[in-house]
């Protein structure tokens, strides 16, 4: 199989095919954006820039990269409950290949630029995790209603 080449905001990535993650609904705002790819950033050398974010690129449209963290790094565990449709999407056959994600958000969008971000700048959006079935590599974004969504959004302190 061909790699697939996306021109991305940190160059140009070359995406085994076998490692595309489908979502089959995209994320909210990025409905029609189905295939991504998850990866770290690398730095001068092709070391991994930080173990504790990861990013979610758009194979679709290479301008959108969306950061992401693992929240049990920051001591939050979650006990998600998902619907027959929910696991049926997913195609889970044993809840352990499940993948939970949040999402990473600025406080200050124009906080980035051209200098570091600190662990100030972002914060973790908790009440929408991203699921990823890490054998069939599907994945959707799970948004808690009702009691479920009082986890909020938790300031996170990220290592550097």
């Amino acid at each position: 199989m061909t790699n697939i080449k996306v021109e991305t905001r940190y160059g140009e990535l070359n995406v085994d095919p076998l490692q595309v993650i489908t979502l089959p609904r995209g994320l909210p705002g990025f409905e029609q954006n189905t295939k991504w790819k998850l990866f770290h950033e690398v730095d001068e050398r092709g070391d991994i820039a930080s173990r504790v974010v990861l990013y979610l690129q758009s194979i679709d449209d290479g301008g959108i990269s969306i950061p992401l963290t693992d929240p049990t790094l920051f001591g939050f565990n979650y006990d998600l409950v998902l619907s027959d449709s929910e696991a049926a999407e997913l195609g889970i056959e044993d809840p352990g290949d499940v993948l939970v994600l949040t999402t990473l958000s600025l406080k200050n969008p124009e906080a980035g630029g051209a200098r570091r971000l600190s662990s100030t700048d972002m914060y973790a959006n908790l009440s929408s995790p991203i699921l990823i079935n890490t054998k069939s590599r599907i994945g959707m974004q799970k948004t808690l209603v009702g009691h479920e969504s009082k986890v909020g959004f938790k300031p996170i302190t990220l290592p550097f």
